[in-house]
């Protein structure tokens, strides 16, 4: 992180979506699976048409496409790492045994696509959206920027703020009720994060973004059993990327449009320019 905003400062500004917020969590998990360095900027770019696009023309058949090519490069990957002697999750997954039997190349496949797009997309949609935030709320930038606002509770507002998946689905398992209205089993219940996150049942003053807000008990990693497997990787990303704005610049300001993330799923920003000072 600290690299890439050296270049942006020394460039006088950035595309933050695309110069700075796409490289980090790429990078991260791209080194836990192993994906060569040649075939990151591909990857990212299947990534980014599979839940959503880049361009408002963007269709269901370009997604399909995408999530495809994306399946069948892990599934070449894995291949490729039997007994390879490589150290990363894909070889380890292609080693593994459950109940004495090996995971088949769909098992490792299926495991790694959604390994790679939690990974990937939520994390960088947050980082550009708090680059926004605190470019939009110089109050908070500046408690940032004076220490008034812890990292710790800035990163979970960041996270409660711009809630990048906005929404899941789960499938009731059993008759229930839910705030009086009947579930039957089978029923598919879509859970929204980005309505719960602003809930003013559950949080002061949701509208304000407050960066020292606690307690913080945002749905963004979801709940329970379904609570997000890499949701301490993304904040520790979170928290470089907010801690390398605060130590090395002194102001930023939105030079032009941002441009949105076309989706029904993910919420966020795929352009963000901004100039950067140094502090």
């Amino acid at each position: 992180m600290v690299f890439l905003l050296s270049e942006a400062i020394d460039k006088g500004g950035c595309d933050f979506a695309a110069d700075g917020a796409a490289g980090i969590p790429l990078g991260a998990i791209c080194d836990l699976l192993g994906v060569p360095e040649s075939d990151r900027a591909h990857v990212l770019g299947l990534t980014s048409s599979t839940l959503g696009s880049h361009d408002a023309d963007g269709t269901a058949a370009d997604a399909w496409i995408a999530k495809s090519e994306i399946l069948l490069y892990f599934a070449n990957l894995a291949r490729d790492r039997r007994d390879s002697g490589h150290a990363d999750v894909i070889a380890l997954l292609a080693g593994s045994r459950v109940n004495g039997f090996p995971l088949d190349d769909d098992e490792i496949m299926l495991n790694c696509y959604s390994l790679f797009l939690g990974g990937d997309e939520t994390a960088r949609l947050s980082m550009i959206g708090a680059a926004l935030a605190l470019a939009h709320h110089p109050d908070q930038w500046r408690a940032l920027k004076r220490g008034e606002t812890g990292i710790d509770t800035a990163v979970e507002e960041i996270l409660r703020w711009t809630t990048p998946t906005l929404h899941s689905g789960r499938t009731a398992t059993t008759d229930t009720e839910i705030a009086g209205h009947p579930i039957r089993t089978g029923d598919i219940v879509t859970v929204w994060n980005a309505s719960a996150n602003f809930d003013e049942r559950v949080f002061d003053a949701p509208e304000r973004l407050r960066l020292d807000r606690t307690p913080n008990k945002h749905c963004t990693f979801a709940y329970g059993p379904h609570f997000c497997l890499g949701a301490y990787l993304a904040r520790a990303e979170i928290e470089a990327v907010l801690e390398g704005l605060r130590d090395r610049v002194a102001d930023m300001e939105q030079t032009g449009p941002s441009r949105p993330v076309y989706s029904n799923f993910l919420n966020g920003l795929c352009a963000l320019p901004l100039a950067l000072k140094p502090a």
